[in-house]
């Protein structure tokens, strides 16, 4: 019995042991655990987050508002652009050139008809006649200049939808060019070109 009696003093002592040893890591552990997990659930400090891809907007063409000033430089990048393939930013620009040029033409054109009318009439001051003559010498400028521009535009526009697929706008635009260019025989010629395309786009390929 005295044996016994010992022998389970000796095992509660072991227990008690231990027990305290396991509290106190415990006292330790509990502080570092609950530390990780402030740590890692900051998103600066814990694992990676899974990068999202972002989608990428289409880079659209921007087209700057044509004027006089910047016309021969919308010109030649849609040139520069028509000779590497492209279809869609070239047209964009020449859309905005063919506008311009066509609301200039308008513009001179109605206010020389009626400057060369007020020229004529006797009833005309000397001093505004002069002034008038001026401005038909600048407008005289104008409409050979902006004529020139309109033909080649209207037939570029028409190639480039003809090129597209989208044959009633080519029509629309290459049918323009005959009443605005100048008839010629020559190959090379803006009318001869039209032509091409025109017969072309009927399925008349070479009948004249």
């Amino acid at each position: 019995m005295h044996n016994f009696t010992t022998q389970t003093t000796k095992n509660m002592l072991h227990i008690a042991r231990v027990c305290h040893w396991t509290f106190r890591g415990l006292r330790v552990a509990l502080p570092l655990a609950a530390l990780l997990a402030l740590l890692f659930s900051h998103p600066a400090l814990g694992a990676p987050a899974e990068k999202q891809v972002r989608k990428s907007a289409p880079v659209a063409v921007k087209v700057t508002t044509i004027n006089d000033s910047n016309i021969n430089t919308a010109l030649k990048r849609a040139d520069d652009m028509m000779r590497k393939g492209e279809i869609d930013s070239p047209l964009r620009i020449l859309l905005g050139v063919y506008d311009y040029s066509k609301d200039v033409l308008y513009t001179v054109k109605f206010f020389q008809n009626h400057y060369e009318k007020a020229l004529n009439d006797p009833a005309t001051p000397q001093d505004e006649k002069e002034d008038i003559h001026i401005k038909l010498k600048t407008m005289g400028q104008l409409v050979p200049k902006y004529s020139s521009i309109k033909e080649v535009t209207t037939y570029n526009i028409g190639y480039l939808y003809a090129k597209k697929g989208d044959s009633d706008k080519a029509r629309k635009y290459l049918t323009e060019v005959l009443d605005i260019t100048p008839f010629s025989t020559r190959k090379d010629s803006i009318c001869m070109k039209a032509k091409t395309l025109l017969l072309g786009l009927y399925g008349l390929e070479g009948e004249f």
